[in-house]
């Protein structure tokens, strides 16, 4: 069973994650933009070693 799902919008140069989690749906209210890739990269990667998968 699926608890959580992580998800990512992104235009290219702005990014806005989100996650579902059963009926909840939890947005993150800060922009990130393209210029802070060490954010970027650091909640996809937080949110990838949250899944047991890995």
């Amino acid at each position: 069973m699926i608890n959580e799902i992580y998800g990512v919008v992104a235009t290219g140069t702005d990014w806005k994650f989100i996650k579902l989690c059963e009926n909840t749906i939890f947005i993150d209210k800060n922009d990130y933009f393209i210029k802070e890739i060490d954010k970027i990269l650091g909640i996809l990667t937080t949110n990838l070693m949250a899944c047991p998968q890995f």
